[in-house]
């Protein structure tokens, strides 16, 4: 019986965690954004840096995770290089994940030019 309870409490706080991948790196307040447990797929947060003017180039940095092992370089300097931007216009970060903390991608998009 005590195993079974030490069981339950583990699943209900992996399942409470599921949805917490990169949302301290988000820009919206508190860092909020739509989350689901079998399924994840949201753009949030966006900074803009150039009022008024057009990007014509888009970058991205992306990093994985599966299950408790994170890698991936996810800056706002990797994504302008990877889509040859100069100048910043705005950066926004996605997400997607599949059942929660099994397995899931961050993404930093800058666009500029």
């Amino acid at each position: 019986m005590k195993k079974s309870a030490v069981l339950v409490a583990l699943l209900v706080s992996v399942f409470a965690l599921s949805a917490c991948a990169g949302v301290g790196g988000y820009t919206q307040p508190a860092g909020l954004f739509p989350a689901g447990f079998i399924y994840t797929e949201t753009v949030s947060g966006s900074q803009v840096y150039e009022n008024g003017v057009n990007p014509t180039k888009e970058g991205k940095a992306c990093g994985n995770y599966i299950v408790f092992i994170g890698t991936g370089d996810t800056s706002v300097e990797t994504a302008m290089k990877n889509g040859g931007i100069k100048k910043l216009v705005f950066v926004k970060q996605s997400i997607r994940s599949v059942l929660g903390p099994i397995y899931g991608e961050v993404c930093t998009i800058a666009r500029g030019n």
